[in-house]
This record gives C-alpha cells, structure tokens and sequence, in this order.
C-alpha cells in the first residue's frame, strides 16, 4: 500500500507542477499584456489552458513522475525542463491556430517564468524534503536480504546519503538456501557498515515474522537469482500477502558494462541488458548533429568537393570515389565513400605487399604505399580523401564522431572484446585520430575507442569535432 500512495503523491504532483506553470504564464502575460494593448485575452487564455493539459500529457507520456527519494536532483530538473519545453511548443502551436496567437516575446516571457517557479518550487521541495530526513523524519524502512557485495554496496550507499530518509531494520539471510551463507560479509565488518545489524535466519518463515511483528516499509533482496530462486519466490509471496513492496535488483544475469532496461513485449515484462550509451533521447539529439553538421559540411564544402573531383580524375585513370564495404553498427554491412586516393588496380596489388604493412592487428597500412597517387597523397596528408564520408553519416551509415570502420575482412579478425567497438555508429573521427600518431599499436587504438564508448556524451562529441580540424590542419596523415 506505501508503494500505491507514493505513486499517488508523485501524480498528485504533476497535477500541482501543471497548475503552478499556467499560474506562472499567465502572470508573465499579464505583466507583457501591460507593455503591449494588443495582445489577445483569448490566445492567452488558449495559450496557458492548453499548456496544463499538454504538461500532463507528455508527463505522463515521458513517465516523469514517480519516487524520486534517492534519484539525482539534477536529472530530475533536467527532464522537467524537458517536459515544459515539449508543453510550451506545442502550446504555442495551439495558441497560433486555435486563438489570435501571441508575440513572441509573449511566449518567451511566458515559458521563462514558468521555468523559474517549475525548478525553483522543486528545488525548495527537495530541500526542505532533503532537510527533514536527515533530522529523522519522512523515512521508509527496508529490510535487506543476502549478505554478499550487492547488500553492502546498497547499504554503503544508503548511509552514505542520509537525505535519501532510509533506514535499514536489518541485513538478514538465509541458512537453508543451498549455498553456505556466512554469517556476516566481510564489508559488514569494517567502517560505517559494522553498525548494520546482520543475521542469518532458518528460513523464510523467519521473514515472515520479521514483517508481521516490525514496521517494514520495503523489502530488498540481493540474494543470488539462480541459486536462491525458490527462496525470493516464497519471499516475494510472504510479502505479497502482507502488502509489503519488494525491491529486486534485475541481476538475472550480471556482466560488466552492461546497462539494464524493463521494457515489454506485449503485455510481457522482459529485463533488456545493453552496453553504450543508455540515454535514447541524448542519441537523438546526436544524429540530429550529424544530419545538419554533415548537410552543411555538403553543401559548404561543395566547390573543394567538385574540384577534388576533377583533380582526383585527371590524375590517374579509374573512377573518382573509392566505394568499400565496411562494417558498421553491429555488424551491418554499408558501403563506405572516399576520394579515390590509389591507383585503379590498387585492391588487387594488396595481396602481393602485404609483408610490407606497418600496423600491427588487423589494420593495413603503409606510410610510403606506391599505390597512393600524387593527389592522393596531398589529400592523405589532410584527410580530404574521407570528405565524401559526409554522405554516409547523411544516410545513417555513420556517424560525425564514433569509432572507425574498418572493413569487412578485418573485422573478421578482431579478438572478441574488439567486437563491443560496434555497438556505436562509426565515425569520421574519434580518439584515434587526435592522437595524430599513424603509428600507435594496434590494441591502444582499440581501447581508445572502448574509452569513447564508456564515456559517450553530447559535449564529448562537440569537443572531439572542434579537436578535430586543428588535428587536420596539421596536415599528418598518411
């Protein structure tokens, strides 16, 4: 029942931030209406109506609003911003079609006051919220069952933010379930934790009584899914029917790096694993970079491109692109564009100048390849020969920044963790080419990009593409 009244207090909540943005709109047009006679009562009216419905539509769509006893503040601020600039747009739209339509300074006003009374209302809720934890007040009470790592990183973690209001009746296990539990963990042993109360119990009985006789809010197992999975079965029943919330950590299967998300199929629950990036809006976001930044980089650049064309045709026989089948985004199979930058017959020389490559791994290279034309070599030294990649991450085969392809061949020869370097779009650059360093061994390049991967972020690429045409203008590359 607890879990049922915090959703119904979350909800509540989007009733009153709703009512608090049109509040604060209004106020901020009739401050503006003040500076401007012309403005339309109606459009406002229209204008800040349809803003409270549209927050609560995509508020709920965007599934804002839940428990956030121990989530971030900043992220929590982060998305209501983005639930009032979704709200506001389409208010505006609204506005223009439906009433007389405001100025636009109108709406700016509008949406401004309305950011500054959204965040400045939560931030004053979550401190004074945060406040009367930590003084005792405003707390739930878990009791945690398994003592292994999980139950201590959880616990560490409670005690560690004593504004989250949680206090933990007991760290308890099992002495039935199959796999010898000690009495304590070791952590349970040492610092803050060792002021944990930890026990090891004769079944689940033992629960049972524990929930029936205390005050539990929530349970939390961290017990071992696949060895214990009778025992959490009962545990769950037990506190079912006592109407008590359990916490389980979606550990069907743990493996480093890897991200977790509930999603259904159907009406099915499934637990998706994944590695990179978990922020689906953020990706957004980026391919939405990568579609104007490559359209402009085309169409900017288009009279170099045009002339690397003609320069690329007149000096050696054969056709101006270089097309190769790459592979890309988990494999897939997409056919790279370059400026030609070898002779015609050069995929059929490879085989006999092999012994020659530089690289170690599976890459190829060779800093004085006498396949590379004058041209070619001039647009090598300032990588103008990947200009036409434009295209690529136009279409969706690349991307501005990511790990590089290679082709299909090499890819066939990577070493198995070289293979998580596919679960981002490749790129026109990343780390690898800022090292500006042709020469760097061959695992070092992959761990660059496993670096990217693990710490992929909006700003991360908006700094490696300014990076990028100072590596460039260098002029190094071979």
């Amino acid at each position: 029942m607890l879990y049922h009244n915090v959703q119904v207090m979350a909800h509540l909540l989007r009733v009153i931030d709703a009512a608090s943005v049109a509040a604060a709109s209004v106020a901020a047009l009739f401050w503006y209406s003040a500076q401007d006679d012309a403005i339309s009562w109606q459009a406002i009216a229209v204008f800040c109506g349809s803003m409270v419905v549209y927050f609560m539509l995509v508020a709920e769509r965007l599934h804002t609003y839940f428990a956030r006893r121990t989530e971030d503040i900043a992220h929590e601020l982060l998305v209501l911003c983005e639930v009032l600039l979704y709200a506001t747009g389409l208010a505006c739209a609204t506005a223009e079609i439906v009433g007389h339509g405001l100025p636009a300074l109108g709406y700016l006003s509008a949406l401004a006051a309305a950011t500054i009374v959204l965040l400045g209302s939560r931030l004053a809720m979550r401190f004074t919220l945060r406040r009367l934890r930590r003084r005792g007040d405003d707390y739930r009470v878990w009791l945690i069952v398994g003592h292994n790592d999980r139950a201590a990183d959880l616990a560490e973690t409670i005690l560690a933010n004593p504004h989250f209001g949680i206090r933990i009746d007991e760290v308890v296990d099992l002495a039935d379930r199959g796999d010898a539990p000690s009495t304590q963990t070791p952590r349970f042993a040492h610092n803050r934790l060792a002021a944990v109360k930890c026990r090891v119990l004769h079944g689940t009985d033992a629960i049972r009584e524990i929930v029936a006789t205390r005050v539990i809010d929530e349970v939390v197992i961290t017990l071992p899914m696949r060895s214990c999975y009778d025992k959490i079965r009962e545990i769950v029943d037990i506190c079912s029917e006592a109407g008590i919330s359990v916490k389980l950590r979606p550990e069907v299967l743990e493996a480093p790096r890897f991200c977790t998300e509930v999603s259904h199929v159907g009406s099915i629950p499934m637990v998706t694993y994944f590695s990179g990036p978990s922020n689906y809006r953020l990706l957004v976001v980026k391919r939405i970079i990568d579609v104007i930044g490559a359209s402009a980089g085309l169409l900017i650049l288009s009279p170099l491109l045009v002339g690397i064309a003609i320069a690329v045709k007149l000096a050696s026989p054969g056709s101006i692109f270089f097309i190769q089948k790459r592979a890309g985004l988990h494999g897939r199979h997409f056919q790279m564009v370059k400026f030609r930058s070898m002779v015609r017959d050069a995929p059929l020389i490879r085989a006999e100048i092999s012994g020659l490559n530089e690289r170690d791994g599976t890459a190829f290279k060779i800093r004085n390849d006498a396949r590379i034309t004058p041209t070619g070599r001039w647009m090598r030294k300032y990588r103008m020969d990947e200009l036409p990649q434009l295209w690529n991450v136009l279409i969706g085969d690349m991307s501005l920044v990511g790990p590089r392809p290679f082709p299909v061949d090499e890819v066939s020869g990577y070493e198995w963790w070289h293979r998580r370097r596919l679960t981002m779009p490749p790129g026109m650059t990343c780390f690898w080419q800022l090292a500006d360093d042709p020469s760097m061994p061959f695992q070092q390049w992959m761990e660059l990009d496993m670096y990217y991967i693990d710490r992929w972020s909006l700003w991360l690429d908006l700094k490696l593409i300014a990076l990028t045409f100072a590596t460039v203008a260098r002029g190094r590359g071979w």
